[in-house]
């Protein structure tokens, strides 16, 4: 049906409606974060090669503890011991030592590993840093346990396989005095204590807890673990020399110090019945050499313990930290791999460029077309090249400011400006007078409460005997009674009797030190004098690679990054269809040349500091430190090579690539002038 309008023409009572679009309005959708898509996958990686390490380290725990069982068992001949490695206590041994030895070393790697290196450049400022950890506290603690545990093992095995008896006992077998404590057991304990305190300090020195010692590489060789087993062979016997020597001293001078204790009250009463034959005997310095089987016990009971901890932890190394292409498991890989680089970890950050660069530098089909979707994305704002060169120019341009500063911290940012008060302006009409009497209605105050407000505190009568204290000279006494409290003569005793305990502890500490060092510098050995300045200064001294270290924290991820970059930018010559990576062509190479010649000027600080050496030959003293700078400046230079190196690369295989197409592009005079040379160099 239908109505008439007043201008004749009929309108529909049904109202009108538009016609409905199919189009949605919906943004392209975002790169999901490295947590959300990248880092599970990766995660899951890393579990899948800890089996490895649990595996492999079983193994080497189950070899070392057959040999064990071998020379414990005393049989004669090789048939003797040919069925040892399949005995079902050689079996359970090798089992309990891998749990309690190999196992604890991996968890505590995969629990503590972060990527900050210590910031400290000496090694009393890095051990000092390490124990201000809660990290380093837990590893020693587990350390310590699990040096017990071995000892309860090695004297399990010991009463299993040996047929003499090996003398490990808690106790003497001494019908006088049960209760006699066993010094060869005790010896033993406190070597593995040593050894636990040793690999602690070496982790603690070498950053091992918080920092992988090793970064990812892509095709590490397998060949790679054995020299690593047999690397911390060497230097596990090393450094059990040096724990079985330092146990021998400590286990001499506890022996010297011990008879102190029962000349003091009440304690005797708990140590003789455990540690009264501890007190008799020969020379206590010379006492080890007289038991050179247990020694020799000693030493291979913490070689093997300090052994199983480092090859543990060189397999955690070599195998967790080979890179393989995971982004393939997502539904996109391309997406995956790519939101990889937003990762808050720069490990999981190292790993995603190392899969961008192997994509990168791959030439079969599979990897062009997907470097030819990566570079024309249109599925994702920002796309995902947009979204790759971003965020690799952020994390290349705060290591060159890092660099630049040295590595000391970013500056605090300025101090707002303080806004003073306008001044008014002079006043160009006639002011309107405000209302000065009183708009509410006054209170009256009754009689009590003005006697109570005049002798207040802030009353008018405080008020007035302040103002004329000092012209009417009023006692201290009557100003006020806060003045008394805190001026009462026995509080100003206290704190004289506080100064002087102050003082008297600073004097004798002072005159103790005195004593001391008169004593030493009266009796000490001259050459042990110089030793221990020498222990001292190594100790205290500030290492110049280790500067350098500070300076460039994440060296390896920048250098993945400029490999990465470098190679997708030389392949997008030909699989860029739309033009998306040259117009970042630009920025990308003025931060790498920027970075390059921060490189080169730290190089050449750093070489201004070896002095040429004079035509007259130095002390021995001056030449070794002439020496040990030489090697720091070495490293450093090593450490800045490696930067340079990949920097340089990377530019010279864009100007390769590209030859004169780089003139069309426009940069800086100083940018223009150092590609010149790469330019020149690559025609």
């Amino acid at each position: 049906m239908s109505g008439s309008s007043p201008n004749g023409l009929s309108t529909p009572k049904t109202p009108i409606r538009a016609i409905t679009s199919k189009l949605s309005t919906t943004a392209s959708p975002s790169i999901a974060s490295a947590d959300q898509s990248y880092e599970p996958l990766l995660k899951s990686l890393f579990v899948h090669r800890l089996k490895f390490v649990f595996l492999r380290s079983a193994l080497v725990a189950w070899v070392v503890y057959v040999t064990w069982a071998c020379w414990m068992s005393e049989s004669e001949g090789i048939m003797g011991n040919i069925w040892v490695p399949l005995k079902p206590w050689t079996l359970i041994y090798s089992g309990l030592a891998w749990f309690s030895l190999a196992v604890p070393a991996v968890v505590l790697r995969k629990v503590f590993l972060t990527d900050t290196r210590s910031p400290a450049a000496s090694p009393s400022g890095i051990v000092s840093i390490a124990l201000s950890k809660n990290s380093t506290r837990v590893a020693f603690l587990t350390y310590l346990a699990s040096a017990f545990c071995a000892l309860l093992i090695h004297k399990a095995m010991a009463a299993t396989y040996e047929r003499s008896d090996p003398k490990l006992t808690v106790f003497v077998k001494s019908k006088k005095h049960p209760h006699y404590l066993n010094g060869r057991l005790v010896f033993l304990a406190l070597t593995q204590a040593v050894a636990a305190a040793a690999f602690s300090l070496r982790g603690a020195m070498m950053d091992r807890l918080h920092c992988s010692s090793q970064r990812p590489q892509i095709n590490q060789k397998s060949s790679a673990l054995y020299l690593n087993v047999v690397f911390s062979a060497i230097v596990s016997a090393v450094f059990t020399t040096l724990t079985l020597t330092a146990s021998m001293t400590t286990f001499a001078a506890l022996r010297a110090i011990l008879p102190v204790f029962f000349k003091l009250p009440i304690i005797p009463l708990f140590l003789r019945p455990f540690t009264a034959h501890f007190i008799k005997g020969s020379w206590t310095f010379l006492l080890p050499f007289f038991h050179i089987s247990l020694l020799f016990r000693g030493w291979l009971l913490a070689f093997t313990t300090f052994f199983l901890w480092d090859v543990a932890d060189s397999l955690f190394d070599s195998v967790v930290s080979e890179a393989v292409p995971i982004s393939l498991l997502g539904k996109e890989p391309n997406t995956t791999l790519v939101s990889g680089i937003t990762s808050k970890s720069a490990i999981f950050k190292y790993f995603a460029y190392s899969e961008i660069r192997e994509l990168a530098v791959d030439e079969s089909s599979s990897a062009s077309s997907r470097r030819t979707d990566l570079f024309g994305d249109q599925k994702n704002l920002p796309n995902l090249w947009a979204f790759l060169s971003r965020e690799s120019l952020v994390v290349l341009n705060n290591d060159y400011q890092l660099l630049l500063r040295r590595g000391a911290p970013p500056p605090p940012p300025p101090a707002a400006p303080v806004k003073l008060p306008a001044t008014p302006g002079p006043i160009i009409g006639t002011p309107t007078p405000l209302l000065r009497s009183q708009i509410y209605k006054a209170h009256k105050e009754s009689p009590r409460d003005a006697a109570l407000d005049a002798l207040a505190s802030d009353g008018p009568i405080t008020q007035a005997v302040e103002a004329a204290a000092d012209a009417t000279h009023v006692p201290e006494i009557f100003r006020s009674v806060e003045s008394r409290v805190f001026t009462t003569p026995i509080v100003e005793e206290a704190t004289k009797n506080v100064v002087q305990v102050a003082s008297l502890g600073s004097r004798l500490r002072a005159k103790v030190k005195g004593f001391g060092v008169a004593v030493w510098d009266m009796h000490a050995p001259g050459f042990v004098k110089e030793l221990l300045e020498q222990l001292v200064q190594w100790w205290y001294h500030e290492r110049q690679s280790k500067l350098v270290e500070k300076a460039l924290p994440f060296r390896e991820l920048d250098v993945v990054i400029v490999e990465a970059l470098s190679h997708l930018i030389c392949a997008s010559l030909t699989e860029d269809h739309y033009g998306t990576v040259q117009r970042d062509i630009p920025k990308i190479l003025e931060v790498m040349v920027s970075y390059l010649t921060a490189i080169e000027e730290y190089q050449v600080e750093i070489n201004n500091l070896l002095k040429p050496l004079p035509e007259i030959p130095l002390p021995p003293k001056k030449q070794a430190e002439y020496d040990a700078l030489a090697i720091e400046i070495h490293k450093s230079q090593e450490i800045l090579g490696f930067v340079a190196d990949g920097l340089k690369e990377g530019l010279a295989r864009i100007s390769r690539t590209f030859g004169t197409k780089l003139l069309a592009f426009k940069f800086p005079p100083r940018i223009a002038n150092k590609l010149q040379g790469f330019l020149d160099y690559a025609s």
